[in-house]
């Protein structure tokens, strides 16, 4: 049965008889759907979601090329097997595209309840497709069933795709009541899409088959405009792959964008007539896409190398509060034990145990001495711990530093005598210099004893000076010692966390490196800057520089 009016098509698909329009509505279309939806579904099989995005773009792609089988045909026999299933293929399309926004909205399946419902409404056009309720007959002068189309059940099955619209459109302002911000950008992206898709598919082809059935349209051309709601569509799918990596797959806008030029650019063949420019396109065509591959490639690179040092900022951060935990333990286990044992020590001297021998007594006081200092370094870190998160909270108030600092030198001088050295002072104790700074009074004297007892410790013979001036709006305080100086290597280290020189641990077995680190965060926090100079051999002098507190400011 041929419809001898046509030209027979080549390939079943392609004929000069039909308007241009149709493949430059059906192939870009259909490519980049089925492109997407199969990129999604390989990239996510396990999801429902994915599978049933892919389904309606299987579902859109029959239907585009029945049409072109139907429009470009003459096998009357084919079409009039082919015909019925419009309605079909109609129908499966609404009630698959509310499946599937309940699924994205929900996050999970539809219960059997909703599934019932859509099978209800898709039991007419399952039951009576393929019977004369639908297609009677076939015209095969015309090439086509028109007249022979069963009008209620046309607009049954099409307007199934209205009552999908309607569905969806109440599913979706529901949910975005909801929803967080975050998932309502993709409700409103995801819904304008699909409404789009349906509005225009289902609304050209009520109109192209109500219009030519009532004789206003010789034919059915109008819906060929409709098939462009799907790129809309696909368009709207990248953005939510892109942005919200929806339907758990990466999707790079650079791919999304070289996929739609390459469609494009393909459908052109099915309009060139001139063996020219049939050539010229498929160069264009071919370097397209393999432009699009390189930079694809880059693009995905430099996305990898992004996301490794995401994962590694990550790590990192769980790297560092797992190490803040573990040090609060210890610090807290060993500060717990340092007590315990210092008040058997410290009893042992006062004779809460009774009477004991001056050599047991010399050892309880020399174990007292290293319990003391081995909970002033428990101490030391967990400060350090706590300053470097931000954890501690100063009470600033405007203070005497010189009052501070003289507190600390008097504090001091027993230990530095204790050593043979001389802890001396040009700080003048009189009412008349008042050094005003804004500050922490426990935290700066931390900062002070530190210094002071670094130029103790690591200072053999000689003498320890510190000073105090007041000028340009800064007061500046400084220990300078006759040391054994620090090398150009181990300056590098100073301030830093565990920062110490390879050879301070021979003079001071104790050094921590956390004690400079400590004063670094306090100063700066009040807003000054501490640093050191030195020369091996020849001593070393330490710094704090901080906002002098005008006298102005105190009235």
């Amino acid at each position: 049965m041929i419809c001898y009016l046509y030209p027979e098509p080549i390939y079943l698909l392609y004929s000069n008889n039909v308007p241009s329009l149709l493949y430059y509505a059906q192939i870009p279309a259909t490519v980049i759907a089925l492109l997407l939806s199969f990129y999604v579904f390989w990239n996510g099989k396990k999801f429902l979601l994915n599978r049933l995005l892919f389904f309606i773009a299987g579902l859109f792609s029959l239907w585009t090329i029945a049409t072109l089988i139907v429009w470009a045909g003459n096998d009357g026999g084919l079409m009039a097997f082919i015909w019925p299933f419009y309605s079909l293929i109609l129908g499966f399309i609404a009630i698959f595209c509310i499946y599937f926004i309940y699924v994205f909205l929900e996050k999970k399946d539809v219960s059997y309840r909703i599934k019932t419902i859509f099978l209800v409404l898709l039991a007419p056009v399952l039951i009576l497709a393929t019977t004369n309720f639908n297609i009677r007959g076939f015209n095969i002068t015309n090439c086509d069933a028109f007249d022979f189309e069963w009008l209620p059940f046309k607009i049954y099955s099409t307007s199934l795709g209205f009552l999908a619209m309607i569905w969806i459109l109440i599913l979706i302002i529901r949910q975005y009541q909801t929803a967080n911000s975050n998932f309502r950008k993709q409700i409103i992206l995801m819904g304008v899409g699909i409404e789009l898709f349906l509005f225009s598919f289902f609304g050209m082809e009520f109109l192209a088959t109500y219009l030519t059935k009532i004789g206003i349209l010789p034919n059915s051309q109008l819906e060929l405009y409709g098939l462009f709601g799907m790129v809309i569509f696909m368009i709207y799918i990248s953005i939510l792959m892109v942005r919200f990596k929806t339907f758990n797959v990466k999707l790079l806008a650079t791919q999304a964008l070289v996929w739609g030029l390459g469609a494009l650019i393909g459908s052109q063949f099915f309009f060139i007539k001139v063996a020219v420019n049939f050539i010229l396109t498929g160069i264009t065509f071919i370097g397209a896409i393999i432009i699009g591959y390189f930079l694809i490639r880059s693009v995905k690179k430099e996305i990898e190398q992004k996301e490794k040092l995401a994962k590694l900022n990550t790590d990192l951060e769980n790297v560092i509060q797992q190490r803040e935990s573990l040090v609060h333990l210890v610090t807290h286990k060993v500060k717990s034990s340092f007590t315990r044992s210092k008040y058997i020590f410290a009893g042992i001297l006062d004779g809460t145990f009774g009477d004991t021998n001056p050599e047991i007594k010399k050892r309880a006081a020399q174990g007292l001495e290293s319990d003391d200092t081995g909970i002033q370094t428990v101490d030391l870190v967990l400060n350090a711990a706590n300053l470097q998160k931000g954890a501690v909270k100063y009470e600033m108030k405007v203070m005497d530093f010189k009052e501070i600092i003289l507190k600390t030198f008097t504090d001091k001088k027993v230990q530095a005598e204790a050593k043979g050295l001389v802890l001396e002072s040009s700080i003048h104790d009189t009412k008349d210099d008042v050094y005003s700074v804004l500050g922490d009074a426990f935290w700066l004297k931390e900062a002070v004893n530190n210094l002071i007892d670094n130029s103790i410790k690591y200072t053999k013979v000689g003498k320890i000076s510190v000073a105090l001036e007041d000028g340009n709006g800064k007061v500046k305080f400084s220990v300078k010692d006759t040391g054994m100086g620090i090398t150009d290597e181990d300056k590098k280290l100073l301030f830093t966390e565990g920062g110490r020189g390879k050879d301070s641990v021979h003079v001071n077995v104790d050094s921590t490196g956390y004690g400079l680190y400590t004063v670094r965060f306090v100063i700066e926090a009040h807003k000054g800057k501490v640093w050191a100079e030195s020369e091996v051999d020849k001593g070393s002098t330490f710094f704090i520089e901080l906002p002098a507190y005008a006298e102005s400011k105190l009235s």
